[in-house]
């Protein structure tokens, strides 16, 4: 088979899984406005989904999409100049489309698998760039704690501004930030248990040195922790933090600026707007594929219940807040895959990022 015909085939391949998660995504939302329809004792014939994303869609000031769009570009492109500085610090410095391919293909697996894009975009990289997988792991891994903290010190701001009327929200629907911390309390332990391993590891580094695993296991870990200590050595800490900002900031006005989309949420306010895109956030954060489901239900009912807007139209804009950005990840993932395939890449750093 020769490599045209093999271009060919992944083409279609990529083309086929595109449409099909398409295909699953409508049919997920129908089953939900179904049953948003039956809770509110809408008649089923008056419930038709697809005649009330085409009328609302039919209304959508798409000029604000656009500005959406590319928000969130501009998100993407702070993101990859971020991890480049990290991995230049880390002493492997890679090309700016090979670092923006590796983001796009994240965005595409989350939006299939939700937490499975790091190990493609570390994967991509190694392959592309000749960067020590355990390294980009660490340079992520910097990149992720950076995004919690943003994430923390945002909804530290709407607490601020909306203490109680969000406070009550959340627990209302079952979104109580308090308790999923304590939630996750067990992954404290495994941590404080795993760096107790780690040090028993490191005092009896001389006697297990003659084993061969422990010699890769001690290489990987300190490749994973050189990763992670990039930080320490930016040799663009200015640009380093302009990015790790701008890349939240792009996500608030996404929320922003999709208001003046949709009629009915063109008069909400800019605090409304960090409310939102709060609330929004930790739809994504519930796994699913790229938030899908929660997303929805998160701010539709956020919007209807503590800003007065009409249920169903809050339910469509969950929707036009969502669909854009979550077909663009699908789309441009697509784009990456195709780069990779007809640069005859793909296929060896999809083997190596599921091993």
């Amino acid at each position: 088979m020769n490599d045209k015909l093999k271009s060919v085939l992944r083409f279609l391949l990529f083309l086929s899984i595109g449409l099909a998660i398409l295909y699953w995504l409508y049919t997920g939302q129908e089953d939900s406005y179904l049953k948003y329809c039956s809770e509110n004792g809408i008649p089923s014939e008056e419930c038709d989904f697809l005649g009330k994303l085409m009328d609302d869609f039919s209304t959508i000031n798409w000029f604000w999409i656009l500005v959406v769009l590319i928000c969130y570009n501009i998100s993407n492109l702070s993101r990859t100049f971020r991890w480049q500085i990290l991995l230049r610090s880390a002493g492997h410095p890679v090309r700016f489309s090979s670092a923006l391919v590796s983001i796009l293909i994240t965005y595409f697996a989350n939006s299939i698998i939700p937490r499975s894009g790091e190990v493609f975009r570390a994967a991509y990289i190694t392959k592309l760039d000749n960067v020590p997988m355990e390294k980009a792991l660490g340079t992520i891994a910097v990149g992720r704690s950076l995004d919690v903290l943003s994430l923390l010190i945002v909804i530290g701001l709407g607490f601020v501004l909306e203490a109680d009327m969000l406070l009550e929200f959340l627990k209302d629907n079952n979104v109580d930030p308090i308790q999923m911390l304590k939630e996750k309390s067990w992954l404290g332990i495994v941590g404080i248990l795993g760096l107790v391993a780690l040090g028993v590891l490191f005092m009896k580094r001389d006697v297990l040195r003659k084993y061969k695993v422990y010699n890769v296991f001690e290489e990987k870990l300190l490749g994973f922790w050189k990763g992670i200590a990039a930080v320490r050595n930016l040799d663009k800490p200015g640009l380093f933090i302009f990015h790790s900002i701008n890349i939240w900031v792009m996500y608030y006005l996404m929320t922003y600026f999709c208001f003046f989309s949709f009629a009915p949420t063109a008069h909400l306010s800019p605090e409304t707007g960090l409310i939102v895109f709060i609330v929004g956030t930790f739809g994504i954060l519930i796994p699913s594929p790229g938030g899908m489901g929660a997303y929805q239900f998160l701010v539709g009912t956020c919007l209807s219940q503590m800003y007065g807007i009409n249920e169903i139209s809050s339910f469509s804009y969950s929707n036009i807040a969502f669909f854009p950005i979550y077909i663009f990840n699908i789309l441009a993932g697509f784009v990456a895959f195709l780069y990779l395939s007809f640069t005859g890449r793909n296929k060896e750093t999809a083997e190596h990022a599921t091993e």
